[in-house]
Parts: structure tokens; sequence; C-alpha cells
């Protein structure tokens, strides 16, 4: 099969386009592994007026009532590269005020008050990475100034996990004939395509500069991710007329070694030049992609 080179890097370049991830570092990462829960931090002298909290058996407690409550309510949500950080309402008492700022990983922080009335939600979407399932710590940080002008400022962390999902859809396939395959008449056309779990074979006629769309080319997913292996699709086209001697068997495109994910959110419009497996007339083949990085209200 005739197909540039150039044209299938330029197209993998922008398929494979994803926002850079903050990497956790290998402690990180043996200490996180497994279910959610409490990570583990060195702790400050009390005397500093800062502390820090692990599971909640740290030997250095929290300074105040107020701190200590919530320290222990906290509790992060996750899906996809979504994540929250949640604070039920009612845990500040005695006219005290709490600034809190939340830590994502080592990629950003969110700051704002805490809310007695309501609790308090901070929320943030964390880079796909390679979009393999990883753990990113979340550690909030609450400064409590009382009503008799002290601070008390205390540290506590979980860990959540973060796995990329993406809606991904294919266009209807367009085909347009830049050369005559036949010397006489239309040129008649066999098509294959394939790509994850997906085959397909049509048989149609066109002369010169004539297009044929396919609709049966288009597909979705949601909510899918790097495990799921979605391919790049892989088309080929035959003359029907030029099989001499049973030198060309037809049969299904073989399944493309690119994948489509990890990848940025857009739109990508795929269009390339290929020559006919078994002649020298060419066609333009084109499709869109459409792909979008999920994210959640957790």
């Amino acid at each position: 099969m005739d197909r540039t080179e150039s044209s299938k890097t330029r197209r993998l370049g922008r398929l494979t386009k994803a926002a850079a991830a903050a990497a956790l570092t290998a402690t990180a990462a043996l200490t996180l592994g497994g279910s959610a829960h409490a990570a583990t931090y060195a702790s400050g002298a009390y005397s500093s007026g800062t502390y820090t909290m692990s599971d909640g058996s740290n030997t250095t407690p929290a300074p105040t009532q107020n701190l200590a409550a919530l320290a222990h309510n906290m509790w992060v949500a996750s899906k996809g590269v979504s994540a929250a950080a949640h604070f039920d309402r009612g845990l500040v008492s005695g006219g005290s005020s709490v600034a809190i700022t939340v830590k994502w990983g080592s990629v950003a922080q969110t700051t704002g008050y805490y809310n007695n009335t309501y609790g308090s939600r901070f929320a943030f979407n964390f880079p796909a990475g390679d979009g393999t399932q990883r753990w990113e710590v979340v550690n909030a940080t609450f400064t409590e100034r009382t009503s008799t002008g002290r601070t008390y400022t205390y540290t506590a962390g979980r860990s959540t996990p973060i796995k990329a999902l993406w809606d991904v859809s294919f266009s209807p396939l367009d085909f347009v004939l830049l050369s005559d395959c036949a010397n006489f008449g239309d040129s008649n056309v066999n098509l294959y395509f394939t790509y994850s779990g997906v085959q397909g074979e049509f048989s149609f006629g066109l002369g010169k500069n004539q297009a044929h769309d396919i609709p049966e080319f288009a597909h979705s997913w949601t909510e899918v991710g790097v495990a799921d292996d979605l391919r790049v699709p892989n088309v080929d086209f035959y003359d029907e007329d030029f099989h001499f001697s049973g030198a060309w068997v037809e049969g299904p495109a073989a399944l493309s070694d690119q994948r489509i994910l990890p990848a940025g959110t857009g739109s990508y419009s795929e269009s390339w030049v290929e020559s006919a497996v078994n002649n020298s007339c060419q066609a333009r083949i084109s499709y869109s992609l459409q792909i979008v990085l999920r994210t959640y209200n957790v």
C-alpha cells in the first residue's frame, strides 16, 4: 500500500497530543498504593504553630478542637481526572474563621474560607497524564484565626486515584477518487476499513474526482480509557477490475499500531492520499475525530 510516511507521522502527532502531567515521586507511589487513605507526612514542632496530620493517630495532635474536627472530617472524592475535597458544615465553633488552602499534588492549589453554615467543597481537574491510574496527594492546610486574635495552622492529607476517561467519536468516511482505475467507464472500488472492534467492506463505482461517503464508518465511544486500546482507523481499497491471475487476495485492512489515547481534547481532521493496493489509481480519504477528556462533579 502506498501511503506516505509523512502523512502517517503527522496524523499520529496530532492524535497523541496531551496535556503535561505532574508525575508522582517513587516515594509517594509506594506510600499511597492501594485504596484511598490518609497520607503520611513529617510532623512539625508544636511550638511553631504549624502541625501535620497523617492518619489520625499522629502523636502531634491538632492544636485546636476546630482544626481537629476539620482534619478528621475531610474526605476526597474522585472520578476520571476530577477530584474534590469536602468538609461538612458545622465543624467550627467559638467565633473562629478558618482559611483553607488545598494543594492538588504538585500541580496547583486552591484557597478559600470554610463555610460553617453550608460546609465547603474544593474541586480540581488533574492533567490526564499517560491515562493510566495513578494516586495523587491532596493536602489541605487550615489556618484558624480565633476571636481573640490567635492563629493556628494544621495540615491534613488524603490520597485519591486519578484515571483519565474520554469520549471519542469518528465522522463518516469521505472517499474521493483522484485518478481513474479503469480505462473506460467508472472505476469499481472495493474499500475495507478496520479499527478497534470494527471492520467494514463496501463496493461502489466512481469516476475521476467523484466522491462517495460511507456513514457506516462513524462510531462513538463513551468514557473509555487507554486500557480500551482504541486504534487509529486503517483503510485499504482495491480496483475490482484489476485482479489478473488471482494475484491479489482482498481482505480487511490490518489493525493499525497507532493508539488514539491518550490525547488532548479537540477536533482532528484526518486526510491523506492513498493508492489502490493493486493499482496505481489514487484517492483522497478523509474523516474527522472528536476527542473530549471527561470531567465530573464529584
